[in-house]
C-alpha cells in the first residue's frame, strides 16, 4: 500500500512539474496567436510583478513615535521584540498607546501606563518602566485577545473598549496606516 502511495505521489508530483514547465509567460499586454481547431484566434497573456521591501520595523516606530514627541520613542525595539515574542503585529502596541494616552504623553503620574491597561475607576495597573509595561501589556493582549482570535484594533475593541469600540478601533487603525505610510516612504 505504501509504495502504491508513493508511486501514485510521485506520478502526481511529475505531472505538476510537467504542467508548470509547459506554461508560457510572455510580457504584459502581449498578443499571441493560436491555431485552435482550424481557426486563428488572438489571444493576450499578461504577467505581474510582485515586488516587496524590506521594512526596518524599529526605525519605522521610532519616526513615528518621534513624530508625535512620544517618550516611547526610546523603546521601539522593545516594541518589536515583544510583538516577534508574542506573534503580535508590531504596530499594534505603539497605536493602542497612542489611541490611549496620546502616545504616552499623557498618562498617570508614575505609571509607565500608556494603554489604559487595568485603569477604570480609581483602579489603576502602574509599571515601573516602559520596558515592564510594553512586556506586560503585549502578554496581556496576545493571552486574552490573540489567543481568542482577537488580533486586529476592529475584533479586538469590544472587548478592550466596550463603550467606545467603533472611535477605538478607528483611531488605532488611524495610527497603524501612519505607520504603514513611513515603511513606504522609508
Amino acid at each position: 500500500m505504501t509504495k502504491v502511495k508513493s508511486a501514485h505521489n510521485l506520478i502526481v508530483g511529475l505531472f505538476l512539474l510537467a504542467f508548470i514547465l509547459s506554461l508560457q509567460v510572455s510580457k504584459p499586454s502581449e498578443a499571441k496567436s493560436t491555431i485552435a481547431k482550424g481557426k486563428e484566434e488572438k489571444r493576450i497573456e499578461k504577467t505581474h510583478e510582485i515586488t516587496f521591501t524590506t521594512v526596518n520595523r524599529v526605525e519605522v516606530l521610532k519616526k513615528f513615535l518621534e513624530k508625535y514627541n512620544s517618550p516611547l520613542a526610546e523603546e521601539a525595539e522593545t516594541f518589536v521584540r515583544v510583538a516577534d515574542e508574542k506573534n503580535l503585529d508590531y504596530r499594534l502596541l505603539p497605536a493602542i498607546s497612542c489611541m490611549e494616552s496620546t502616545c504616552g504623553k499623557f498618562t498617570p503620574q508614575g505609571s509607565y501606563n500608556a494603554w489604559g491597561w487595568g485603569i477604570y475607576g480609581t483602579n489603576m495597573i502602574t509599571f515601573n518602566s516602559w520596558e515592564e509595561a510594553i512586556e506586560t501589556v503585549g502578554e496581556g493582549i496576545a493571552k486574552n485577545y490573540a489567543a481568542n482570535g482577537l488580533n486586529t484594533p476592529e475584533e479586538m475593541a469590544p472587548v478592550y473598549t466596550p463603550p467606545n469600540s467603533v472611535n477605538w478601533s478607528n483611531g488605532v487603525r488611524f495610527f497603524m496606516n501612519q505607520m504603514d505610510e513611513i515603511a513606504l516612504d522609508s
